[in-house]
């Protein structure tokens, strides 16, 4: 009986000791996962210019943290964690929402395509895709006009005097 006592004791003991907190992540993803590059993945926050690297996304991540694990930090490494997962070599437009017990923060999981663009000016960015087909110029029509209609309550005359 006295064991039964101790063992639950120091359940409740770990559980206090462990911490009030965790994060959870996410993924929408845009395309297959790639397998992880081993390389350290990159953060860009949404004001930071982007190297001038061609790229592709592979999806949009998110962390968020409760308790003790919703400092930036934890979200942070919560968020690279998610997209070396996926094969990212960098989450980029992250956005951070830093609240009293809960934090947010979500961006764009990218791969690098080569090595970054010659000549190209820092902070632009290169996206890798194939620009649609140019469309051929639309044939517009007038914008309808408004026509005048007699009301119904104004008879034959079309006028609207009672007692004539």
């Amino acid at each position: 009986m006295r064991s039964v006592a101790f063992l639950a004791f120091a359940t409740v003991l770990t559980g206090l000791a462990t911490g009030c907190g965790h994060t959870e992540t996410h993924q929408a993803l845009f395309r297959a996962p790639e397998p992880p590059s081993g390389h350290t993945v990159e953060i860009y926050m949404a004001d930071m210019a982007i190297p001038a690297r061609p790229y592709y996304e592979i999806a949009l991540v998110q962390a968020v943290g409760f308790g003790t694990e919703s400092h930036p930090e934890d979200i942070a490494a919560a968020l690279t964690e998610k997209a070396g997962k996926l094969g990212c070599d960098a989450v980029v437009r992250v956005f951070l929402d830093q609240g009293y017990s809960r934090s947010n923060a979500s961006g764009v999981c990218v791969r690098w395509v080569g090595p970054a663009v010659a000549g190209a000016a820092p902070g632009s960015t290169t996206l890798v895709a194939t620009p649609p087909p140019p469309q051929p110029p639309s044939k517009l029509l007038p914008a309808p006009a408004p026509r005048m209609e007699a009301l119904p309550s104004a008879g034959q005359s079309g006028g609207g005097s009672v007692g004539r």
